[in-house]
């Protein structure tokens, strides 16, 4: 008898909770492709900002709190995002990036 094959299924969620009860208060569906960042709120209080990898490529994705759909705020072609943060009035966002670059250098010994 054979065994059934596994399904993994991953569901991300970003959860808001209230600092004082330290219950949750609501739950956003987070993009799929979300990466490894942490999610920032927007400087306007109104969504949460995380970054989405697409093909080895970051961007910043804008998560309103209401509950409608998120959209793209950046739009990077190439490189991942390491962090980013808002300028103190809010009008500004830093993003820093990098790019890994590896080389493969195969070694064989000669036959005498």
């Amino acid at each position: 008898m054979n065994a059934p094959e596994a399904t993994n299924i991953v569901i991300q969620k970003i959860g808001l909770v209230d600092l004082v009860s330290g219950q949750p208060t609501r739950f956003l569906d987070a993009d799929l492709r979300i990466s490894s960042l942490f999610p920032q709120f927007a400087p306007d209080g109104k969504a949460v900002v995380y970054s989405v990898r697409e093909k080895g490529v970051d961007n910043l994705w804008y998560q309103s709190l209401d509950g409608s759909k998120g959209h793209q705020m950046t739009n990077f072609s190439s490189e991942q995002i390491v962090g980013f943060a808002w300028s103190p009035d809010g009008k500004t966002l830093g993003v820093l990036r990098q790019h890994t670059e590896s080389d493969v250098v195969l070694l064989r010994q000669s036959q005498p």
